[in-house]
């Protein structure tokens, strides 16, 4: 079938900051190759561990954001420490969609045997946080 779905149960995560086309082009794209998407957003705590800098938005707004985009989305929070993967545990999904830039997060999920797809960027040259 055309429009089948491939998985279940996706999941992907971003710090999802300056809410942006380039995101909604990587939730958009997620939820059309799995039936239920679960958005782990991160906690600013662990923003500033990974990029050295704070999110301009407080995590409560990247969230409400993401779920005003798309009310079937499962938003939630991130880990509260680095490297945990609670949220993996807790939200069991078939599959991980990473964005383009996200092999920080393959290596891990490498590292714990967690299957994941990437998805293809969409105009990275324009719609990239830290470019915004």
């Amino acid at each position: 079938m055309k429009n089948a779905k491939k998985y279940t149960r996706g999941m992907v995560f971003g710090v999802f900051d300056i809410f942006h086309p380039g995101h909604i082009y990587f939730l958009t794209e997620a939820s059309t190759r799995c039936e239920h998407l679960t958005v782990v957003v991160a906690r600013s705590e662990v923003v500033e561990l990974l990029k050295k800098r704070v999110p301009r938005n407080l995590l409560e707004d990247r969230i409400e954001k993401i779920r005003a985009h798309n009310s079937n989305y499962n938003v939630i929070e991130g880990d509260e420490t680095l490297g945990e993967w609670a949220v993996l545990r807790d939200n069991p999904s078939d599959i991980i969609f990473l964005g383009y830039d996200q092999q920080g997060i393959a290596r891990e999920l490498d590292r714990i045997g967690v299957e994941y797809e990437f998805i293809e960027s969409h105009h990275p040259d324009k719609y990239k946080s830290s470019l915004l």
